[in-house]
């Protein structure tokens, strides 16, 4: 019995950090969708008026979209709100659809293990490439894929932990 209320006080302890993330998340989004709109106008007016582009807009506006991708999909994971296959899964009898559930988590954190070690391993890489018309480092797109590695674990493991309270509308509190 104790280790439930344990669980249930470490995650209600994390939920408020948890929804501060999703905030500075999304109003980064915002803010970096303002500036991939701004500098594309401005390469637009370039190419129309002057009959000169800028090289970088092109990889900014390149790595402004992973960035918006990544952190949109970090705050998915970290609302527990993700597309789930239910169609599938809810066919199968209950005993059977938790283990697929727990399976199906299992290898959610393997994958997001293997996204953070594959980029950290992709980053000893890249940081001898520093092309010439990037006014920023080549490996900067990298960072929100560690963020996105970490909501994964995070949601993964809520869902194994948790999965006992939780409803089928995707949240775990009342």
């Amino acid at each position: 019995m104790e280790s439930k209320t344990l669980k249930k006080e470490i995650f209600y302890s994390t939920d408020k950090i948890i929804k501060n993330l999703v905030k500075i998340f999304t109003y980064l989004i915002i803010f970096l969708g303002f500036i991939l709109v701004g500098i594309n106008i401005i390469q637009i007016l370039m190419r129309g008026f002057y009959t000169k582009s800028l090289l970088w807009i092109l990889e900014a506006s390149e790595f402004l979209g992973i960035w918006i991708v990544f952190f949109g999909a970090s705050i998915m994971f970290l609302r527990d709100s993700e597309v789930k296959v239910t169609a599938i899964v809810n066919i199968f009898p209950d005993k059977i659809r938790k283990r697929i559930e727990f399976f199906i988590n299992i290898l959610g954190i393997i994958f997001a293990i293997y996204l953070i070690y594959g980029n950290i391993n992709y980053q000893k890489y890249v940081s001898i490439i520093k092309p010439d018309f990037l006014p920023f480092s080549f490996r900067i797109h990298i960072f929100p894929i560690f963020i996105l590695g970490a909501s994964m674990i995070y949601n993964c493991l809520f869902n194994l932990l948790m999965h006992e309270n939780k409803k089928n509308s995707g949240s775990w509190q009342e």
